[in-house]
């Protein structure tokens, strides 16, 4: 007997086994693109959310505009994720956003530690307190100031 008949088939089963590992790997640069994108959208979101509230006329309106257009915001552009959820706070003159999402993995377990937060994704944007009517008033009130 040759040695061809004895290794019949050994192609075959390394072939299977990259072609596996291949798709894998595509799998998974699929979900850390999402993840990628997801992130950057949000972290988007939230400060576009927080830099209109914080620049309302009045500084009782921030969180209520905020709470008013942040699930408007965020909207449904996001992908393979679950509920998107904010929250809003407000500490002195900034007011900061915080958006938080999980990535649905199908097997979890097995792309995340243990104890770990994994695919959840977190971001917070912060932004200053402003009244832009009020500065513009103090800016022509100097410019007319110094004229005389």
């Amino acid at each position: 007997m040759s040695i061809r008949r004895m290794v019949k088939g050994y192609m075959t089963t390394e072939a299977s086994f990259i072609v596996t590992w291949t798709i894998f790997l595509f799998v998974l640069l699929i979900y850390l693109s999402f993840y990628s994108y997801d992130k950057c959208v949000l972290f988007q979101d939230a400060y576009a959310v927080c830099f209109r509230g914080s620049i309302q006329k009045k500084e009782e309106q921030v969180t209520a505009y905020i709470n008013a257009h942040i699930k408007e915001q965020f909207g449904r552009k996001y992908f393979g994720v679950g509920q998107v959820q904010g929250t809003v706070d407000v500490n002195g003159n900034t007011t900061s956003v915080t958006g938080e999402c999980e990535v649905k993995v199908p097997v979890r377990q097995i792309f995340t530690m243990y104890d770990k937060a994994g695919w959840k994704i977190s971001t917070q944007a912060k932004a200053q307190i402003i009244n832009p009517t009020k500065i513009i008033r103090r800016c022509r009130w100097i410019k007319n100031g110094w004229k005389e």
